[in-house]
């Protein structure tokens, strides 16, 4: 039978690099039935600072696109995006879309704090996808907002077609790479990574939280929407907190 998502109940508003196919299929996968998304893509053509800091620059834009629609909350949805320029950047991209809307808003790097502290988890390992330029300000902000990175490893792409060619395989590969004895738990950066179905699995084999931009995304957002629901199998921050 088919069941469209009409968002008759809660509507999330998603703001996208352009470049990204991957968090919009595992949202829409593992979202609770009550929940529709609906996205607008911003012009990101290479993961580098440069870019990232120019994609911003039409973030109030979007976020009047995505309250057109009624949504109930919008999502910054791009990690080094929402941290490029440190602690102090992420709050100024919260205060213009604040300043263009009135209703929640998120960024996948505040949403990632949050939940690490939620979870307890002082001491990360940290695998991304990223070149060392995005590796560097990824490990400052993290620092800079109280936590030890105990290993960073990333697979240097800056373009969205290699990154895409990846099976999720080589998601796990990476986090069992960076993994460390004296991490909490473990971070799997960028939303245009596939995560999402490794994340219990993950968990199991390494014995520790891990978990990802995505599903730190989703967690947060769920809960600017007020929606208590659960979801299973998608590591233990979305189905325990």
């Amino acid at each position: 039978m088919i069941s469209p998502r009409y968002g008759n109940t809660h509507r999330l508003g998603m703001i996208v690099p352009s470049l990204n196919v991957t968090i919009e299929p595992e949202f829409n996968a593992v979202a609770p039935e009550e929940v529709s998304i609906f996205a607008t893509r911003l012009m990101l053509e290479r993961g580098t600072k440069r870019d990232l800091e120019k994609m911003a620059k039409n973030t109030d834009d979007a976020c009047r696109l995505l309250a057109s629609a009624e949504v109930g909350a919008i999502l910054y949805a791009c990690t080094t995006g929402s941290l490029i320029g440190g602690k102090k950047w992420e709050k100024e991209l919260i205060r213009r879309m604040k300043s263009s809307v009135s209703m929640p808003v998120i960024t996948t790097a505040g949403a990632v704090v949050q939940a690490l502290n939620e979870m307890g988890l002082k001491k990360i390992a940290v695998a991304t996808p990223y070149s060392d330029q995005l590796n560097l300000a990824e490990r400052e902000f993290f620092e800079e907002n109280g936590f030890e990175v105990t290993r960073l490893k990333g697979l240097g792409y800056v373009t969205g077609e290699k990154l895409h060619s990846e099976p999720v395989e080589t998601t796990v590969r990476l986090a069992k790479a960076v993994n460390s004895k004296e991490a909490d738990g473990v971070f799997l950066s960028c939303t245009d990574l596939k995560t999402i179905t490794v994340l219990s699995k993950l968990e199991k084999n390494l014995g520790k939280p891990v978990l990802s931009s995505n599903a730190a995304s989703l967690w947060s957002s769920l809960r600017a929407l007020k929606i208590e629901s659960k979801v299973k199998g998608c590591g233990s921050l979305l189905a325990e907190h």
